[in-house]
């Protein structure tokens, strides 16, 4: 009975020692991208609250409608104000479109352009658009610490093409529990510090992790522009026919 129990307990001690092996192992970079991909849904609709301060320290409220597929189908509806109103961005894969009602004409968003401001605010059309990091970008862990009481671990992407893309880096802090993004730095050409996006106010809604607010802060011009999330539709039936050039024109 005795060399039983103590076998029982050579096999426990072993499968316990087994369970702590893996729980400590460090993970590699696509395990990270893979759990942050499955913390995402298929598709989402939001109404936000875009707002973008000036170094002056003036300020243009906005709302924004989108829709978003996959990772490569971004739609984009300006609701107000009024000036600015039915102005529509579409992205697909690796295509830009902007329909601006004044001039009712869609214009096509060349590459060397994606990098500019988005409608005056501190994203750009790739930051709208977005990117697959494990096709776009050559991703690697340059460390980890904590980030606002987050464990966090730290994704350096630098891109596949660079003529593709306007950042010559892009440095990531995720969440090592729920493998959510709290803070991005965005690099210029040039390898200087350009933008730093901040993302807080993290709700579950069904099985996702969804932020409710987005600060973009441009560290060379002095100014930011802040999202806020008010309505989320998690994993709704969004037609293939939303994402098309014909649907920019639609009211």
């Amino acid at each position: 009975m005795k060399t039983r129990i103590n076998g029982m307990i050579v096999i426990f001690v072993m499968l316990l020692l087994f369970v702590i092996s893996i729980e400590a192992r460090e993970l590699t970079t696509s395990e990270i991208l893979k759990l942050e991909d499955e913390n995402s849904p298929n598709s989402e609709i939001t109404i936000s609250e875009m707002t973008i301060f000036h170094k002056s320290g003036s300020k243009r409220v906005r709302t924004i409608k989108a829709w978003m597929k996959g990772e490569d189908s971004t739609f984009v509806r300006f609701l107000s104000p009024a000036n600015i109103k039915g102005t529509s961005f579409l992205a697909v894969n690796d295509d830009d479109w902007l329909y601006l009602p004044a001039l009712k004409k869609v214009r096509r968003i060349a590459t060397s352009d994606r990098g500019g401001s988005f409608m005056g605010s501190d994203f750009s059309y790739d930051d709208v658009g977005g990117h697959s990091w494990e096709e776009d970008f050559n991703s690697k862990i340059s460390g980890s610490e904590k980030y606002n009481e987050h464990d966090c671990y730290i994704l350096e992407h630098t891109p596949q093409n660079p003529e593709d893309i306007s950042y010559s880096k892009i440095k990531r802090w995720i969440d090592s529990k729920n493998f959510y993004p709290l803070k991005t730095e965005y690099y210029d050409i040039h390898g200087d510090l350009l933008k730093v996006l901040y993302s807080s106010e993290f709700e579950k809604s069904e099985e996702f992790w969804i932020t409710k607010k987005m600060e973009m802060r441009n560290i060379q011009k002095g100014s930011k522009t802040v999202i806020v999330i008010k309505e989320t539709e998690i994993n709704p039936d969004i037609p293939d026919k939303m994402f098309t050039t014909r649907q920019l024109e639609k009211k």
